[in-house]
């Protein structure tokens, strides 16, 4: 996986729910659940991540593996992210 792609992804759940994207009749719950429930904990982990810091890297894998495996609707439209939190290693570029 690559940095940059991870990040891009990121930043793009954290607008699409924004956005609402993740609202629909199979959902109870709205954006303002969702921000709090998937985009505040992505948020944290994004902005404590150092890509050259290995625990830094583990920590963030950790953090977001339990997160997604919570939430594998939201990360399912995210592959880099997703395999990212499931532990596969990750080039920086």
């Amino acid at each position: 996986m690559d940095y940059p792609a991870i990040c891009r992804e990121a930043f793009a759940l954290v607008d699409d729910i924004g956005n609402g994207a993740f609202n629909n009749e199979f959902s109870e719950r709205g954006t303002l659940a969702t921000t709090v429930q998937v985009v505040m904990p992505v948020l944290a982990i994004f902005r404590e991540l150092d890509p050259d810091d290995l625990n830094s890297v583990v920590d963030a894998q950790s953090r977001l593996s339990a997160l997604a495996s919570a939430e594998q609707g939201v990360f399912s439209r995210y592959p880099a992210l997703a395999a990212f939190a499931l532990g596969e290693s990750i080039v920086v570029q």
